[in-house]
């Protein structure tokens, strides 16, 4: 089994106390050290201690941070074999992994484009003095100094998300998922190995209590879970939540009546039905049972494989797990028609690995609970949609709307529990300017008055500022 450590301010950090994590097959695939509070806090209190690196220098230890992600050997593992690893611990399909990978490289070459498009148009960019701020105006400054990170384990691609907080000068602590512990560890030792300072990030395994302790500790905090995490920490100002995404597609009548199929399927599969922006619930205006039958003939065709199949696109895990998920749709289902029953489907030679299969169900109303009914897999929920009740539509992280009706886009535009609204784009659908939930910029800083009466004198021998994209 592979032994994961913390990577705290001194480097890799090994305790006592460790846990075990299975793969998705429920076999013991890695020991994980768990940091005690009394570490926990320490260590913040160190990285607080610090001055942030200057922007620029931090944009290219993050461009540096890229290639190492992408080159060096982890735990024994390159690229190729950490991805496999990844799939077969989190049973994700392999390409899925691959992608979000993609996704964080990305990230780490173009720190400054979410930055960037989050500051206001009158602020100097993050990083600059009032001195050389221009004479009135305003200046992008840190809300605090150390961010944390509750992270989930249902896609190596959530692990693109902090990254800006780094960029903008934030000290960083990041709490792993148990589920996958690999994909932060092999990102914060390429940081570390480009130059980010283990003074300015660390990596902290820990338990439930202590996980709370980081959030109470920090400054900031960027934390994902279920709807009990979001009943938890809602309304707390200084944590920023992903929670439970319950994203919809709504299809009008007049909507080609093909075209719907594939951004409901891409929706539904995306990646493998754990991501918060999988499509959930379907609102059809004309005949939603027929759209239901015709989604769940193109879904029933998925054919379940192992998470290390270059083809596979449905997730795996224990037999029990899966077999308790099937159940929970089916419980749900009563009142409804179920056009594509989901199943539990062990994969020969594979032990306890077994897949989930897709499920549509027909429901009898738009406000039925179970449209927002949101499962660790390709599970769609049809119900049908009158444009007087538009109201259904809310609570949606990403809303995509299959119409030409430009006054239900402007009404579902202004529902306030919508975060993302698309035009004829699977709820799936990413792009590196459109935000997640709203820029992370936004929580992290804030516009601060700025005014000089004369510029202040250069010091003597101080070089001049050089401007780039990298500011941020």
């Amino acid at each position: 089994m592979l032994d994961i450590p913390a990577l705290g301010p001194s480097g890799p950090y090994r305790t006592r106390n460790r846990t075990t994590v299975a793969d998705a097959s429920g076999v013991p695939a890695l020991e994980l050290a768990l940091v005690p509070g009394l570490v926990v806090s320490h260590w913040m209190d160190q990285l607080r201690a610090q001055s942030p690196l200057p922007v620029a220098e931090t944009a290219d230890a993050l461009r540096r941070a890229a290639d190492l992600f992408e080159a060096e050997d982890v735990l024994g593992d390159g690229l190729d074999a950490h991805e496999r690893r990844v799939a077969q611990l989190t049973g994700t399909p392999l390409a899925g992994a691959r992608d979000r990978d993609a996704l964080i490289t990305n990230t780490l070459r173009d720190v400054g484009r979410a930055p960037s498009a989050a500051r206001p148009a009158g602020c100097a960019p993050a990083g600059v003095p009032v001195s050389e701020a221009p004479a009135e105006g305003a200046v992008w400054c840190r809300t605090g100094d150390v961010f944390a990170v509750h992270a989930a384990g249902n896609s190596p691609g959530v692990h693109a998300m902090w990254l800006e907080a780094l960029a903008l000068g934030y000290r960083v602590v990041v709490r792993p998922s148990q589920r996958d512990p690999l994909t932060p560890f092999r990102l914060v030792t390429a940081l570390h190995g480009a130059g980010v300072p283990p003074t300015q990030l660390v990596l902290v395994p820990c338990d439930h209590a202590t996980a709370d302790l980081v959030v109470e500790r920090a400054d900031r905090a960027l934390v994902y879970g279920g709807q009990d995490v979001v009943d938890k920490y809602g309304g707390r100002a200084d944590v920023r939540l992903r929670g439970p995404g319950r994203s919809k597609l709504g299809v009008t009548a007049r909507a080609d009546r093909g075209a719907p199929l594939d951004p409901a399927v891409a929706g539904a599969l995306y990646p493998a039905g754990p991501a918060c922006t999988a499509t959930t619930g379907v609102l059809v205006e004309e005949d939603p049972a027929g759209f239901a039958a015709e989604l769940a003939a193109v879904l029933g065709k998925v054919a379940a494989a192992p998470p290390v199949d270059e083809d596979a696109v449905l997730p795996c895990m224990p037999r029990a797990a899966a077999e308790r998920l099937t159940s929970a749709v089916l419980g749900r289902a009563e009142d409804a028609v179920v056009h594509l029953a989901p199943r539990a489907e062990p994969l020969d030679g594979a032990g306890a690995l077994t897949a989930v299969t897709p499920a549509v169900v027909e429901l009898p109303s738009p406000r039925h609970p179970s449209l927002s009914y949101e499962m660790p897999f390709p599970c769609v929920w049809v119900a049908p949609f009158e444009r007087a009740a538009v109201d259904v539509l809310d609570g949606s992280l990403v809303l995509s709307l299959l119409t030409e009706d430009r006054e239900l886009v402007s009404a579902a535009t202004a529902l306030t529990r919508v975060s993302n609204v698309y035009l004829g784009r699977p709820t799936s659908w990413t792009h590196p300017d459109v935000p997640h939930d709203g820029f992370l910029g936004e929580f992290l800083m804030r516009a601060k008055g700025s005014a000089r009466s004369a510029p202040l004198p250069e010091r003597a021998g101080a070089p001049a500022r050089p401007r780039s994209r990298s500011d941020v």
